[in-house]
């Protein structure tokens, strides 16, 4: 080290950031991370390899989840509907006016 302040061994260990233990639990840490990077690249190589051979399931699923999708959307807007129609007759209602819904309706 090249410290123009530091004459003495201990004055440098002291100067010095400390070692970093390596440990058996880092290096079993490590070997895991390692496994587990390996076996996401191989599934990305097989995902890969399956839909260069399979690309018509590939299109049933990109199907199903414009599906999905859509049946989503479908159903935010019909709650979106439901709740403007509920606020709308609760105003109607503190305005003195006649629900259109009965007594026993959840709404």
């Amino acid at each position: 080290m090249n410290f123009q302040d530091v004459y003495t061994l201990q004055q440098a260990l002291d100067v010095a950031t400390p070692p970093r233990l390596i440990t058996a639990q880092d290096r079993a840490e490590h070997a895991e991370r390692q496994r587990c990077l390996l076996i996401a690249e191989e599934d990305e190589r097989a995902m890969v390899e399956w839909r260069r051979r399979h690309p018509e399931d590939v299109a049933d699923e990109q199907a199903y989840w414009a599906e999905q999708t859509a049946k989503r959307h479908a159903d935010r807007l019909d709650m979106r509907r439901r709740k403007a129609l509920a606020l709308s007759q609760c105003e109607i209602v503190e305005n003195g006016g006649q629900s259109i819904f009965s007594a026993n309706d959840p709404r």
